[in-house]
C-alpha cells in the first residue's frame, strides 16, 4: 500500500497529503475473531426488528386504536426527538466508546419495545415512538464505529457490506416470522412478536456486554458538543448525505402510494416490488463494494447514487402514462434504479465517514452523521413525499428528479476541486487539534 494520499487510496482521517497510518499490530487478527460475533448479533437485531417492522402500522391503527395522521405526527416528532437526542449519545460514545454505550441502547430498545404493548394512547405512543426512534438511529453508527475500531482500514468497506447484507437477512426473515404469527388475523399475534423483538435486543446487549476489547489503544474520545456543530465539513457532509438518502422516503412513502392512486397496477405488485428490492440489496451489497472502497471511488458512487435516484423519480413520473402492464414494468424498473441508488450511497457513506472522522473521535462523529438518515426517513423525507412530489403529481416527481441531478454534480466538484483525496480539508478538525495542544 502506497503512503502517500492519492485519489484511489482508501479514506483516511489525516489531513490530504499526509502519510497513511499503518496498521496496527494484531488489527488483522481481531478482526478476524469479532467479525463472527458482530455478524451473529447483527442477524439477532434486526431479525427482531424486522419482526415488528412491516406490521407496525397496522398494530397503531387497530391495536392501539391510533389515526393514521397522529401515527404520522407521532413518528416525524420521534425522529426529532433522535436528532436533538444524537448530540449527547454522541458526547458519551466519545466518553466511553461505543461497546458500553451500544450495550445500554439495546436494553433501553428492549424496554421501549415492550412498552409498546401498553401504548393506550397518543402520549403513551409518542413517548415509546420517541425512545424507539432515539435507540434506531443510535445502533448503526455505533456497530460501525465498534467495526471501525478493530478491523483493519483496508477492509472496512468489506465488512460493513456484510454487515448490511446480514442486516437485510435478518429484516426478511423477522418479515417472514411476523407474517406467518399474524396469518390468524387476532390482535393477541402482536404480543409475541413485541416480546420476541425485546428478547432479541437484550441478547445483543448481552453479546456486546460480555465481549472482550481486544482493539488497540488509540486516543481517547474528548470530543466535546461544540466541537462537533463547529465542524463545518461533518455538518455539509451530513446534509448531503440526507438529500442522496431521499431514496428511502421514496421507497417507503411515495412509491406504494403512487403505485396505488396514480397507476392501474393491483395494489399486490407492492410487495413483490418491495421483494426485488430485498433480494437485490442482499446479492449486491458485497460484490459492489468495489465501487466505494476507496475515498475517489465513494464520491463517484454518491454521483451515481443521486443520478440513479433523479432517474428513478422521473420513471415513477412516466409510469402513470402507460397501461397496467406498461406501468408496472417502468415502476419495476424504477425500483431497481432506487435499489443500485440504494447500495451506492449507503456503500459511499461507510468510506467517506470513517475518512471524515478523526480516529480520536470516531463514535462521535458517526453518531451524529447517522442524523442524515433519521431526517430523509424520519422527519422531513416523509413530508416531503407526501406534501409535495405526491401533492404535484407529476410535476413533483420532475422538480425532485431536478433537485438529485443537481446533487449528483457535488461529489464532481469536490473531486475536481482537489479534496476527493480526503474529506479531511485544509485545516484540521477541532478535536484533532484539541488532542494535540492538551486542550
Amino acid at each position: 500500500m502506497s503512503t502517500s494520499s492519492t485519489p484511489e487510496q482508501p479514506g483516511q482521517p489525516g489531513r490530504p497529503g499526509q502519510p497513511e497510518r499503518p496498521e496496527q499490530p494484531g488489527r488483522g487478527r481481531d478482526y478476524r475473531q469479532f467479525l463472527p460475533l458482530v455478524q451473529g448479533a447483527t442477524l439477532i437485531e434486526w431479525t427482531g426488528t424486522g419482526l415488528f417492522l412491516a406490521v407496525s402500522t397496522i398494530y397503531f391503527v387497530k391495536v392501539a386504536h391510533l389515526s393514521t395522521s397522529s401515527v404520522g405526527i407521532g413518528l416525524t416528532i420521534g425522529g426529532a426527538v433522535a436528532i436533538v437526542a444524537a448530540l449527547p449519545i454522541a458526547r458519551l460514545a466519545g466518553r466511553f466508546g461505543p461497546q458500553p454505550v451500544l450495550t445500554g441502547v439495546m436494553l433501553l430498545r428492549a424496554l421501549a419495545t415492550i412498552g409498546y404493548l401498553w401504548v393506550d394512547g397518543w402520549w403513551s405512543f409518542l413517548l415509546v415512538v420517541a425512545v424507539i426512534a432515539v435507540t434506531e438511529q443510535s445502533s448503526p453508527p455505533l456497530v460501525q464505529a465498534y467495526v471501525g475500531a478493530r478491523a483493519p482500514q483496508s477492509l472496512r468497506a468489506k465488512v460493513m457490506a456484510v454487515q448490511r447484507t446480514v442486516v437485510n437477512l435478518g429484516i426478511s426473515l423477522g418479515g417472514l416470522i411476523a407474517g406467518v404469527a399474524l396469518g390468524s388475523g387476532s390482535p393477541d399475534a402482536f404480543r409475541p412478536l413485541l416480546i420476541g423483538g425485546a428478547v432479541a435486543y437484550v441478547i445483543v446487549a448481552a453479546v456486546f456486554a460480555t465481549a472482550r476489547d481486544e482493539s488497540p489503544a488509540g486516543p481517547v474520545e474528548a470530543t466535546g458538543v461544540r466541537d462537533l456543530l463547529k465542524d463545518w465539513r461533518l455538518l455539509g457532509f451530513t446534509a448531503y448525505n440526507a438529500l442522496v438518502s431521499l431514496w428511502m422516503p421514496v421507497l417507503n412513502v411515495a412509491f406504494p402510494l403512487w403505485l396505488v392512486t396514480a397507476t392501474e397496477v393491483p395494489e399486490r405488485y407492492v410487495g413483490i416490488l418491495y421483494a426485488v428490492n430485498t433480494v437485490l440489496c442482499i446479492a449486491l451489497q458485497y460484490p459492489l463494494n468495489r465501487c466505494y472502497r476507496t475515498t475517489r471511488r465513494a464520491w463517484l458512487s454518491y454521483a451515481a447514487a443521486a443520478a440513479l435516484l433523479s432517474c428513478g423519480a422521473l420513471a415513477f413520473a412516466a409510469a402513470p402514462g402507460f397501461g397496467t402492464h406498461g406501468a408496472l414494468l417502468v415502476l419495476g424498473g424504477a425500483v431497481v434504479l432506487l435499489t443500485f441508488a440504494e447500495l451506492l450511497q449507503v456503500g459511499a457513506s461507510w468510506t467517506l465517514s470513517f475518512d471524515l472522522a478523526p480516529e480520536g473521535a470516531r463514535s462521535a462523529y458517526l453518531v451524529l452523521f447517522n442524523t442524515s438518515r433519521t431526517v430523509a426517513n424520519r422527519v422531513a423525507g416523509p413530508v416531503l413525499m407526501t406534501g409535495v412530489v405526491l401533492a404535484l403529481g407529476k410535476a413533483g416527481w420532475i422538480a425532485l428528479a431536478g433537485v438529485l441531478l443537481l446533487g449528483a454534480l457535488v461529489p464532481l466538484a469536490v473531486l475536481r476541486g482537489g479534496r476527493g483525496a480526503g474529506t479531511a480539508g485544509p485545516t484540521e478538525s477541532v478535536t484533532v487539534r484539541k488532542a494535540r495542544t492538551g486542550g
